[in-house]
């Protein structure tokens, strides 16, 4: 080959080359830029009588103009009026996108909450709107009520981190997009079934990434411990982690240490047996107490109003089956309990209603009077009497915290005379009310006494003979 012929081949090789990637540059170019040719996901939309091309843009699009995209993406005869139930499939970038701020429906306790442009922790009030990158932080007692663009909820319980990562909605779709990132604690979902396979409600921790398509489940994630634990108490969600995706399905729990996949779900605990608990409750403090639950390491205990059922009032947790209300105000509430197995992962709610009512009478005790000292029965027993009163429980006792009981009794009146002789000491004895359904009502403060030889008798002696020693 001659140098003209190789000059020849090497400029014609050249060009080929040349032309090869212009052509696979302009039909990058192309495809970047002609509406419809994507590998994004698509929305399919379904059409109805007297739909046109003009009127689906004009709603579901950015601009009534995208009715020629939508046209050629679909391969829709323009001349032709459009079939009810054609399915015409668009690109998710086409559609309309705002955002959707969530809502405060309540708070309890101490909330905080950080605007995304600002760095002051403040007050988190209800009925305040929350935007995308806006964080809350719950304090030891606090919990707050989230609602959603498609009225899911998110209940954010105490010593909790959450931040709002993507709120927004694809106008009239009914699609919404919802993300969260759990950073420390547990927080409670109710996600409302999605009107389109687009639609995205996801929770983020550290450790793995919940989503779901409509369900109602638990998240929690615990910091140092670096642990995240999903519990599905309807429907079902996929936990992702490492590469690994897992299916939760309802009646399931699963445990996700954060850089390894997720362990294979458990089955969660069945709720505790709560139908022996009083129904209406007199006083504080109050002590409900019910039947150990099988597998149970401890329980979760949640109070919340009758008339606001997502909102928390108490919550705790108790080594045992039982739980103590010291403070409340009087009003209707629903109880929940749940068992916590080993993993730690929390089961079934049991719920029971009930009532604080502690405006009720409680007893004055008049007679014997306190610290006095008494010999022989009779022994009379004598306090305050109240219409709303239908009995009266009476307690007596060798110690101030009545372990040691002698005598209770059930009465319909406000006195009691007992005849059988009791042993020297002292005593302690009170007296608590009972309404006309049985609900107990405060105990009295103590009353005390004591029995001696020369109690009672022998002080009325010494008054009868006290004139003639003073002679």
């Amino acid at each position: 080959m001659n140098y003209t012929q190789s000059m020849v081949h090497i400029y014609t090789k050249l060009f080929i080359n040349t032309s090869r990637y212009i052509r696979q540059v302009s039909i990058i170019a192309f495809l970047l830029s002609t509406p419809g040719i994507s590998n994004a996901e698509e929305w399919t939309y379904t059409t109805r009588p007297g739909d046109t091309l003009w009127d689906i843009s004009k709603k579901y699009l950015k601009g009534a103009t995208y009715w020629e995209r939508l046209q050629k993406h679909n391969n829709v005869d323009i001349a032709r009026q459009l079939s009810p139930g054609t399915r015409l499939n668009v690109p998710m970038g086409w559609l309309k996108n705002a955002a959707a701020p969530a809502y405060v429906v309540s708070v309890s306790g101490t909330v905080q909450y950080k605007k995304s442009d600002s760095s002051d922790n403040i007050n988190l009030l209800s009925r305040q709107s929350l935007n995308i990158n806006d964080a809350i932080t719950t304090g030891e007692n606090g919990s707050a009520l989230i609602q959603f663009a498609d009225s899911s909820t998110l209940l954010i319980l105490k010593n909790s981190r959450v931040l709002f990562s993507t709120l927004s909605s694809f106008g009239q779709t009914g699609m919404v997009d919802t993300q969260l990132r759990l950073q420390q604690g547990r927080v409670e979902t109710f996600v409302k079934p999605m009107r389109d396979k687009n639609s995205r409600f996801e929770i983020t921790t550290p450790a793995a990434v919940a989503a779901v398509r409509g369900t109602k489940f638990r998240v929690a994630y615990t910091e140092n411990e670096k642990t995240m634990a999903s519990e599905v108490v309807k429907g079902e969600i996929d936990v992702a982690a490492e590469g690994v995706n897992q299916a939760v399905k309802l009646g399931f729990g699963s445990i996700t240490e954060q850089g390894k996949p997720p362990q294979k779900p458990v089955k969660l605990l069945q709720k505790p047996a709560l139908t022996e608990l009083s129904d209406t409750l007199r006083y504080l403090p109050y002590e409900f107490n019910w039947p150990a639950l099988a597998g149970a390491d401890q329980y979760r205990i949640q109070i919340s109003p009758v008339n606001s059922p997502g909102t928390i009032s108490l919550t705790e947790t108790s080594q045992q089956a039982q739980y103590s209300i010291n403070a409340l105000k009087d009003g209707e509430y629903i109880l929940r309990v749940r068992g916590i197995d080993k993993n730690r992962l929390e089961g079934f709610n049991a719920e029971h209603k009930f009532t604080l009512d502690t405006n009720f009478p409680v007893a004055n005790l008049t007679s014997p009077i306190s610290n006095i000292e008494i010999t022989r029965p009779p022994y009379e027993f004598i306090w305050s009497e109240n219409a709303e009163v239908n009995q009266y429980q009476f307690q007596l006792s060798t110690d101030q915290e009545f372990n040691n009981i002698v005598n209770q009794q059930l009465l319909d009146s406000n006195t009691i005379s007992l005849n059988e002789e009791l042993a020297e000491g002292n005593y302690f004895w009170r007296v608590s009310a009972i309404d006309k359904q049985g609900h107990k009502g405060k105990f009295s403060p103590t009353g005390q006494f004591s029995i001696t030889e020369n109690g009672y008798e022998g002080f009325l002696i010494f008054l009868y003979m006290l004139p003639a020693f003073l002679l």
